[in-house]
């Protein structure tokens, strides 16, 4: 491992970014630089020599730079301007100076000059969670003929968790996965890699989840029938609209029957150029709805070239398979660039006829859907002049889905075929007005068009259309100078238009043309963000190395649900140089989507109970309710009001290296609690919902007051059916003889819910003779996963049951780096858990896999900017933990949201820079 990628893994702290135009030799150059801090004269080198200077700002705060005057090369005036200090610094390549502590070493020109992939990369090695992201600190230059590096004018850039430029959000849990972290994971989709995440519940709305499940009646919304079969990012399993996602930290338009996620498997993995993740609350930085955390996916703008890349993958049991191909081409030049990505993705169906442990299931059944997806995307940067740039990014993605399903409700299978389009376009540029300060301007289309349909007995078809329009406008900048370093400062504004559409076009149950949401929302909101270093190096004293607050807010005004204002408030102290403690509060509003904001979908089914009772195991609650008609009511309640919640997240970083060796270990406590979250009711002891009546006839305090009315009279039933958008009756069943109305299913603000737990990851390198070594382990710990119907109703711990998030989740990794090949091992654990908490219950073992990842450049003249990859997921074919069949879920023996029913995958790709 060279010295200079040392650099880049191991050092904790914001590494400031100042470019300019590539050295031709050794130039002298007129400079005149007067005496001042050390930061500020190294960015006044740079803008006079046209010179690229990467430093570890860390590195320049208490320092002073002597004048340095008159005509001289870039040597010379370096070693002026560090004459002070006990900086050393090294070059790289022909366009960059790295300033560092004498302690790093040499960076040696392997690191520096070749990007041409001739040494891959340790994906262990920055997969370490620290509160400062690393790899986007580093911006890379574009490459140019055959991938060299290439000069591109940078800037003190703007990462996730933070509307200041030139700071990282330490004080918040941040961490960054670059493109190396996700090709060496084996993960060919976006999805595939998020899953990889301890962090992430697998719960929600994801393609493997057929039509809904018992616990997350919004994950219905996605199915073949009524969604596009699209997948979200789920943290802390809060729910697929709990999480935030951005692409290239923009909203995008969401997906789904009522549009509260963002599909990310339409964002191409080939354009992806690194994942950030921010799990704590981030609603005064980017909105209500950033609650559980935001994840943006930053796509690829800085290469030069062509890259082709082949990828072909298969399960070694059954019939399922994977195919990838993408074509990058890429240019730059003095003072811009231009990237054209296109990528071609197809997966086969995976029948549960291929698994043993889905043989219950009535054929034809797929466990998973087939996809076939193109994706495009087109972006440009220009700099007009110095401290000017515009840019442009258009993204384009179509995918078809299909998806056979045979109920053992109807006498037929009912297969899906739902379509999904989307469309981004996003036009905005920055302007360095001022010494420190910057203007941003920008404004993004995003588009989501869907049309879900199914077949078999009950055809239907929908068309969905979700649209966001935003324009944002901020300036950030230095304020004050204090003695910690510079009070930093950001304010702006954003306005929002998202509009949806909801149409039914055919089915056998309403009336083709109904129109089942139609509706627009205009946001208005203004945000302001201080950074405040109180000590910094300059007046460091023992015990406070550094001691740091950042204070953001934001106010939203929603035209249909009110105004809102978010606090976040953060703190970072170190005590000594590798430790540092920091803490988060945060509030957030987040409104009902709007697919459910005057949603019409209320739907009453009328079932024998007996029938039920029997077909399920269930135990009626009284002889009186064994054998009697039910009208049970799911969908949307009225009068829907905002979620409100409250998140606290506070932890430690510590970061040291020794000689060959060098250790980080980071972990963060977090408490959210929800007031008012949408969702059905809890059913004690997480039981199904038809059981709901069983135990509320001898337990009523369980349930909040109505959710379950025993023998209402004909004046209640007939009240009840008057609110309702749909009947659906069992043969041989009146709704007007219904003895039992339960409304447990109806999604509604519940009393409160709340998360707690602990994530923490732990990564040790060290470099020897035979190659660089990485050892680590990421896992999330959940402490209570508790939800609340009401005030009066008692909580309902929802932790390690069925369908729910288990305890403790485990991603051991170890790596190997040596010349041109690296080797990375996965170990997965899944804690056992159960099916409900009833006494006597069914146990559900826990889940143990393995992953390996092999890199390999051949090199030589013909095979040179070639890299080879095989990924094997579940290496040792382990099968998911049994589970009790719900075919009314179309689940047949393993649990869908902790396990994944492939088994062994094998994955090949080939990839070329000409």
């Amino acid at each position: 491992m060279t010295s200079v990628n040392r650099f880049r893994l191991t050092l904790v702290g914001l590494v400031s970014i100042i470019t300019a135009p590539v050295w031709a030799g050794e130039p002298a150059y007129d400079l005149d630089i007067e005496p001042q801090p050390l930061a500020k004269a190294l960015k006044a080198f740079a803008e006079q020599s046209g010179l690229q200077v990467v430093y570890y700002s860390e590195l320049a705060d208490g320092e002073e730079s002597p004048e340095v005057s008159g005509t001289m090369t870039a040597d010379q005036a370096m070693t002026q301007l560090l004459a002070s200090t006990d900086l050393t610094f090294e070059t790289m390549g022909e366009d960059t100076v790295v300033v560092e502590t004498v302690a790093i070493g040499v960076a040696d020109e392997r690191g520096a000059s070749d990007s041409k992939n001739s040494s891959p990369a340790p994906v262990l090695m920055a997969q370490n969670q620290t509160s400062v992201p690393q790899t986007p600190t580093i911006q890379q230059s574009p490459t140019n003929s055959k991938g060299d590096q290439a000069p591109l004018p940078l800037e003190e850039i703007v990462v996730i968790g933070t509307n200041i430029r030139g700071i990282a959000p330490e004080s918040s849990p941040v961490r960054i996965f670059d493109r190396n972290d996700i090709l060496n994971s084996g993960a060919a989709t976006a999805q595939d890699f998020i899953q990889t995440l301890p962090s992430n519940f697998g719960g929600g709305s994801n393609s493997n989840i057929a039509v809904g499940l018992p616990t997350d009646f919004n994950s219905s919304e996605n199915s073949g029938g009524s969604g596009s079969l699209g997948s979200s990012v789920n943290l802390r399993g809060l729910g697929s609209g709990s999480t935030l996602v951005l692409l290239n930290g923009r909203r995008v338009a969401p997906s789904s029957g009522i549009g509260d996620f963002v599909d990310i498997s339409m964002i191409p993995a080939s354009a992806i150029e690194r994942v950030e993740v921010l799990s704590d609350g981030a609603s005064s930085i980017y909105g209500a709805d950033a609650v559980a955390g935001v994840v943006n996916f930053v796509l690829r703008d800085d290469f030069n070239g062509i890259e082709v890349s082949l990828r072909y993958g298969t399960v070694t049991d059954g019939n399922f398979e994977e195919q990838r191909y993408s074509l990058t081409a890429g240019e730059a030049w003095e003072d811009g660039n231009a990237l054209l990505i296109y990528e071609y993705f197809k997966q086969s169906n995976l029948s549960a006829g291929d698994r043993e442990f889905s043989q219950d299931a009535l054929l034809p059944t797929d466990l998973i859907p087939s996809q076939e997806r193109h994706n495009i995307l087109i972006s440009a940067n220009q700099e007009l002049s110095a401290g000017t740039e515009i840019f442009g990014d258009f993204i384009y993605s179509t995918r078809e889905a299909e998806q056979d399903l045979f109920n053992v409700f109807t006498p037929e299978p009912a297969p899906t075929s739902p379509t999904s389009e989307s469309l981004t376009l996003a036009i905005g540029g920055s302007w360095n007005f001022a010494s420190g300060w910057y203007a941003d301007l920008s404004g993004t289309f995003s588009d989501v068009n869907s049309e879900p349909n199914s077949g078999g007995a009950f055809p239907s078809k929908t068309e969905i259309d979700s649209t966001i329009w935003t324009t944002d406008a901020k300036i950030s900048g230095d304020i004050v100078e204090l003695p910690g370093g510079d009070m930093k400062l950001a304010l702006g504004g954003q306005f929002r238009r998202e509009s949806f559409k909801n149409v039914i076009v055919e089915s056998t149950v309403i009336e083709p043309g109904t129109v089942r949401e139609d509706i627009d929302r205009d946001v208005t909101a203004f945000f302001g963000e201080v950074f405040v270093p109180i000590v910094g190096t300059q007046n460091a004293v023992p015990g406070i190395q550094r001691l740091e607050f950042s204070l953001s807010g934001r106010f939203e005004d929603y035209d249909d649900f009110g105004s809102t204002a978010d606090p976040k408030i953060g703190v970072l102290w170190s005590p000594i140089e590798p430790l540092k403690f920091r803490a988060s509060y945060s509030t957030s509003f987040n409104p009902p989507p709007l697919g459910q904001a005057g949603a019409s979908d209320l739907l009453a089914i009328t079932y024998p109970t007996a029938l039920f009772n029997a077909l399920l195991g269930l135990t009626p609650g009284d002889p009186s309710i064994a054998d009697v008609t039910a009208i049970s009511v799911s969908g949307t309640g009225k009068g829907l009001k905002p979620e409100e919640s409250r998140a606290f997240a506070g932890g430690f970083d510590y970061m040291e290296q020794w000689g060959q060796h060098s250790i980080d270990v980071s972990a963060t406590f977090f408490d959210i609690d929800f007031e008012g979250r949408l969702g059905s009711t809890p059913i004690p002891g997480n039981a199904l919902f038809l059981d709901a009546p069983n135990i509320a006839f001898n337990s009523p305090e369980l349930f909040p007051e109505g959710a379950v009315v025993f023998f209402p009279s004909q004046s209640e039933i007939s009240q009840l059916l008057d609110t309702v958008d749909q009947i659906s009756p069992f043969p041989g069943t009146d709704p007007l003889d219904a003895a039992i109305i339960t409304t447990v299913n109806v999604v509604q603000n519940l009393g409160r819910s709340i998360v707690r737990g602990v994530d923490f990851d732990v990564t040790y390198t060290y470099e020897t003779d035979a190659g660089d070594v990485a050892i680590g382990l990421d896992g999330t710990y959940l402490a209570d996963f508790q939800q609340q119907a009401a005030s009066t109703s008692p909580r309902v711990e929802r932790l390690n049951t069925l369908f729910n998030p288990v305890d403790l989740k485990l991603r051991g990794r170890v790596g190997l780096v040596r010349d041109r090949t690296s080797i990375n091992f996965f170990i997965n654990y899944t804690d056992s858990y159960k099916v409900d908490n009833t006494p006597g219950t069914l146990k559900i073992g826990s889940w143990t896999t393995a992953d390996l990842s092999l890199t390999y450049n051949p090199g030589g003249r013909i095979l040179d900017n070639t890299v080879l990859r095989v990924a094997v997921s579940n290496l040792f074919d382990e099968a998911p933990p049994a589970v009790p069949s719900d075919p009314g879920f179309f689940v047949f023996g393993y649990d869908v949201t902790n396990a994944n029913p492939r088994n062994r995958f094998v994955a090949i790709e080939l990839a070329k820079v000409f």
